[in-house]
């Protein structure tokens, strides 16, 4: 039997299967799986948070869990944190992958003291505000400084409807589109993750870049450097290197330039923030507040501090990540665009509210 008899004859036993299912095991099957997939992951967050959390405390004798800063952690340039090794044993917890979960937070065992609250800064759209100010972009800029929701800014310039007409789902694909850009995703990855045609994502994508000219023409800036020159290089300083652009295989060439595009901004969104951290530790100690820095999560600070400095803290930490005075003082240059904070506030690092400082 040929392979072409054999594909044909697959699919013929395929179609009968198929066929034979009705429709309540069709059904069940599918409960079946989703309920397999929330096993799985149910587990993956035991054996990880709650097992791996439970030896380490034992390990350190006390309710405290650490984690390893590197700075050099990520061929990115992105700040990383890990647990930190004692002995031949890895203990503590990688603190970023703590998952935010809607039901059963699992980031609610990680508590303030009694009598302190727990502060999460959140730099909004770090990334995005990064690539607006490489890349000179005018409209992205603009949406920034009118603080308008950008998502729904590019949904409504890429599918060409008002913006009060724009659904949920649309906002969502253009939020998706504008972290492929920075990701190097394409039409193939937007059609696998929305279940749409290559034709209409890829006219997705030439719409929202349409929205955003200026973003192409940077890409395609940086993708001339690194075939030049065999690195990249962020506004920081920091340098990649990739060698592989010589490469003759053709996919091998378009992995080392999506990785030098994404460079220069991941690394530059988290360099952004390691700065607003040494600005906010010594402002911290010069003002004699017990606040403490205890933790950083992608594009976010996290910090304790008592009851009653809350809203001394906050006031340091909107003065650090929205002016960032240290960046301006150690680097000459103030980004184009905006910086904007969310700061949430509560008793643990899942229960928290946001907190709008009073006037």
């Amino acid at each position: 039997m040929g392979k072409f008899d054999k594909l044909e004859q697959d699919k013929a036993i395929s179609r009968s299967v198929i066929g034979s299912l009705d429709d309540d095991k069709l059904i069940n099957a599918k409960e079946f799986i989703t309920r397999l997939l929330e096993y799985r992951k149910s587990k993956k967050l035991f054996d990880t948070y709650i097992t791996g959390v439970k030896d380490a405390l034992d390990y350190n004798g006390s309710d405290k869990i650490y984690v390893e800063y590197r700075l050099d952690g990520t061929v990115t340039g992105r700040l990383s944190n890990a647990g930190y090794s004692a002995g031949e044993h890895n203990k503590g917890i990688s603190f970023h992958t703590l998952p935010r979960e809607t039901k059963f937070n699992i980031r609610d065992y990680v508590v303030a003291p009694k009598g302190w609250k727990f502060i999460t800064a959140d730099m909004k759209a770090m990334e995005l505000r990064v690539i607006a100010h490489l890349a000179k972009e005018k409209n992205m800029a603009k949406a920034f400084q009118d603080k308008v929701d950008l998502h729904y800014y590019s949904a409504s310039m890429t599918f060409n409807k008002p913006v009060n007409k724009i659904t949920k789902e649309e906002r969502q694909i253009a939020k998706e589109v504008s972290f492929l850009t920075i990701y190097g995703g394409t039409e193939v990855t937007l059609s696998q993750r929305r279940g749409i045609s290559l034709k209409k994502a890829k006219s997705i994508i030439d719409g929202w870049m349409a929205t955003f000219p200026a973003i192409p023409v940077y890409m395609e800036k940086v993708h001339n450097f690194v075939m030049e020159n065999e690195y990249a290089y962020t506004i920081f300083g920091r340098r990649r290197n990739l060698p592989n652009v010589r490469s003759t295989a053709k996919w091998i060439v378009g992995e080392a330039l999506r990785q030098g595009l994404n460079f220069t901004v991941q690394s530059a969104a988290s360099d952004t923030l390691v700065c607003c951290l040494l600005g906010l530790n010594e402002d911290l100690k010069k003002s004699g507040l017990r606040s403490k820095i205890i933790a950083t999560v992608h594009d976010s600070v996290e910090l304790i501090a008592p009851e009653d400095e809350v809203e001394e803290t906050i006031k340091l930490l909107y003065y650090h990540m929205m002016e960032y005075p240290y960046i301006q003082e150690h680097f000459g240059f103030k980004y184009s665009v905006p910086l904007e904070v969310e700061i949430m506030v509560g008793d643990s690092f899942g229960s928290g509210t946001e907190y709008h400082v009073k006037n």
